[in-house]
């Protein structure tokens, strides 16, 4: 064991986090199918955000068949607003795969692990290795920051080398033994002591490992990745509303905001607004045009101009705005919120 190793876990057995919702029952029986969830939870997304939607998930899906067993729809709309939703549609993949393919028990054999949709190398040894024991490392972005800073690795994860090099340290550092509380441990030293900033360096039971605490470099490491300037998008939602209800359409599965309820999008120009208004409903009206507002993507920051419009059409995809139950991008559940504060009267109804 290495002396990181050995440390770490001596710290874990005072200072581990054991009280997540998804490790409750951990001492007794484990449940791999909280483990799984939780972990691609976590990708991308802060423990403090998840707690909530893990609880109001395994609620409404507390077995991997009942997720297996229930419609996209259903799945997307308990993970609005967690964002990245290829996430739970691979999830709702998986299930289905693990389901039919395996009895519904996740699969213990790595490759098999790996090959399931939306599960790569650290998400796979992390399962194995919380769920089964099974020795094997992990790389997600609490332990990338550790090992970067503790060994004072140059260059940002998207390079290879660095890449290359980081898995190397991790399959180093991990133990024959304890391979569930070493992988806890070192994720939990991430997220409550060596954080992106302000570092809680004084208390880290690696101070004394850590090249970066000993040089006093930690503002260094992770080497940043080199920033490049967002591009910006502009469009319009228009909410076409009759009578109290939004006409909703379903987005296209690839994509941004792939599977969800969205309202009608066009580009934000008169021309385009108008054109789009025609051809919804030749009868509209816009009734109110809210504010300007910014949603940011990794890529892109998007600009959105959302416009209420009184129209006569009627179809089976408007739904009552106050019992709206569908999967909704963040963008479009606030518009909703604006548009139902707005008088009965402003709404024509």
């Amino acid at each position: 064991m290495s002396p990181l190793a050995d440390q770490l876990l001596t710290w874990f057995d005072v200072h581990g986090r054991t009280n997540l919702p998804w490790q409750i029952g951990r001492k007794s029986q484990v449940n791999v199918y909280h483990i799984w969830l939780s972990e691609v939870m976590l990708q991308q997304t802060q423990v403090n955000t998840v707690i909530d939607y893990f609880n109001r998930f395994t609620h409404h899906f507390p077995t991997l068949n009942s997720l297996a067993n229930a419609s996209e729809d259903a799945v997307l709309a308990q993970w609005a607003g967690l964002g990245y939703y290829a996430r739970a549609r691979n999830l709702h993949k998986a299930a289905k795969i693990i389901s039919h393919d395996y009895q519904g028990l996740f699969p213990q054999n790595f490759e098999q692990a790996l090959a399931l949709p939306g599960i790569g190398k650290s998400t796979a040894g992390a399962i194995l290795a919380l769920g089964f024991k099974q020795k094997h490392a992990i790389l997600d972005g609490n332990v990338k920051r550790v090992l970067s800073r503790v060994h004072q690795v140059k260059g940002h994860y998207a390079q290879h080398t660095t890449l290359k090099e980081l898995w190397s340290l991790a399959e180093y550092h991990t133990p024959d033994a304890r391979i569930d509380h070493y992988t806890q441990a070192i994720m939990d030293l991430g997220a409550t002591m060596c954080k992106r900033s302000k570092p809680h360096c004084e208390h880290c039971p690696l101070h004394n490992l850590c090249k970066s605490n000993i040089e006093q470099t930690q503002g260094e490491y992770p080497n940043p990745k080199p920033k490049k300037s967002k591009p910006t998008r502009s469009i319009a939602m228009l909410a076409f509303i009759n009578k109290g209800s939004v006409y909703l359409q379903k987005r296209p599965s690839q994509g941004i905001w792939g599977g969800l309820w969205s309202l009608t999008e066009c580009e934000d120009t008169p021309h385009t607004i108008n054109q789009s208004m025609l051809e919804f409903d030749r009868t509209g009206i816009i009734i109110k045009q809210l504010p300007v507002f910014k949603h940011t993507f990794t890529h892109y920051h998007l600009h959105i101009r959302p416009i209420a419009v009184q129209c006569s059409s009627s179809s089976a995809q408007f739904y009552p705005i106050n019992q709206i139950t569908l999967g909704m991008p963040k963008p479009v559940s606030k518009i909703l919120s604006q548009i139902t504060a707005l008088t009965h009267s402003s709404l024509r109804e």
